[in-house]
């Protein structure tokens, strides 16, 4: 071909490039943010991954999802979650990542929901409610991903190509609630509480937590965004257990009991005050269980430390290239509770669906009408956020600029680097 000819060519693949361009700009796509996210958790986050096993923890029946309408059930809420909107914010969609248990091969690249209600950081949480995927499950699942994807098209089993996708990817983890809901505070079915004290049992998480991130580390992955545990003490499940002087029912030893016969569904991250012993209702004072809220302060003061050390480019425990950031779910729930009105709350305390004290006594049932309009509400149910709540959650994650919230940059920062 000579130099004409080229030149030719040249002119011929630019426009064809800027037509391309063109053409997106016109549709509305931009290009994403971050190239993929891979997602781990409990119910809060759980999109479908529980549906075809034999669980108490699952969701995909109405009115759970009632709000949703872009593909099947099974996330522990109304609409969508906090995931399914830094999803949209990173410009991942549409389609929304789908749960790895639907998931195809192609899907991979994209990134994929691990998450599972009921789970924990340890094995043998959540197990008073049946089947599910622990931390450890899902990170074992996670690395067939990366064996299934190494041979798609995309990457053809060039190991080195796979690793550089990953390095690009946010790796959004959220664990611990269950380790106390449905472990620690629940001593008729286990004995955690009396063998360790708030304090070392928070070690022990964190002892857990660390080797399971530092294996997702060995599989590629480089950007995390770990979200730590709300004020659980102050769910609707938790306040319907107080009794009339705001006082939480009695169990052994000195901790609060989750009394057996109380099932409680998934995991939950409260979304309370918990700026002492402030109830997060308005028109209420006292009510949240400050037992179960130490025990978490603990957890998260230590959760935030492991984030420091990953990040700490001269520690012994430094990762070479990775970037962790920590969510205080604490901080943004005081945050928004105490901005209710203008974000269009007026429902604090009760879920929108359920039975009982605080619509928290028995969680959402199957085919039970829930409230009619659920923007008003932060709660969905006994433990989880309404779909207008997750997106609050989302936003601040993406886009904070208060490091008492995201720690040491937000969502938005993190895929930029």
């Amino acid at each position: 071909m000579d130099d004409y000819g080229r030149l030719a060519l040249a002119v011929v693949v630019v426009a064809a490039v800027a037509g391309t361009s063109g053409a997106a700009a016109a549709w509305g796509w931009q290009q994403p943010l971050a190239p993929c996210m891979y997602i781990f958790g409990d119910s809060l986050v759980d999109n479908g991954n529980n549906n075809d096993i034999l669980s108490l923890a699952r969701a995909n029946y109405r009115p759970y999802g009632i709000d949703f309408h872009e593909g099947p059930p099974g996330r522990f809420t109304n609409g969508r979650t906090m995931v399914d909107f830094l999803s949209d914010m990173l410009r991942l969609r549409p389609p929304l990542l789908p749960p790895y248990a639907t998931a195809r091969p192609e899907d991979l690249p994209r990134g994929v929901n691990f998450a599972s209600g009921a789970s924990g950081i340890l094995p043998e949480t959540g197990n008073n409610l049946g089947g599910h995927y622990p931390l450890s499950e899902q990170v074992d699942h996670f690395r067939a991903a990366v064996r299934d994807m190494g041979n798609t098209s995309e990457f053809r089993g060039n190991a080195t190509k796979v690793a550089a996708h990953l390095g690009r990817c946010i790796f959004f983890v959220g664990m611990g609630s269950n380790d106390y809901l449905n472990n620690y505070f629940m001593p008729d079915y286990y004995d955690t509480a009396r063998r360790y004290s708030p304090r070392d049992y928070a070690a022990l998480l964190l002892q857990g937590y660390s080797a399971q991130l530092t294996q997702l580390y060995g599989l590629g992955a480089r950007k995390f965004v770990v979200a730590g545990v709300g004020l659980i003490g102050c769910i609707p499940y938790e306040l319907a257990r107080m009794n009339d002087n705001n006082r939480p029912p009695s169990g052994p030893s000195n901790q609060s009991a989750v009394a057996s016969e109380e099932i409680g569904i998934g995991g939950g991250r409260g979304g309370g005050k918990g700026n002492g012993n402030t109830n997060p209702a308005p028109d209420a004072a006292g009510g949240c269980n400050e037992t179960i809220n130490s025990a978490i302060d603990i957890y998260n003061k230590g959760l935030l430390a492991m984030v420091k050390r990953f990040n700490n480019r001269g520690g012994a425990q430094r990762l070479r290239g990775v970037k962790f950031i920590f969510l205080d779910t604490v901080q943004s729930g005081k945050d928004l509770t105490a901005n209710a009105a203008a974000h269009g709350f007026t429902m604090l305390d009760r879920g929108c669906c359920g039975v009982g004290r605080n619509n928290g006594q028995i969680t959402c049932l199957p085919l039970q009408r829930p409230c009619d309009d659920r923007s008003k509400y932060m709660f969905w149910d006994a433990f989880h956020p309404t779909e207008a709540a997750h997106r609050i959650y989302a936003a601040k994650a993406f886009s904070s600029n208060s490091t008492a919230e995201v720690y040491p940059i937000n969502v938005s920062q993190l895929a930029a680097i």
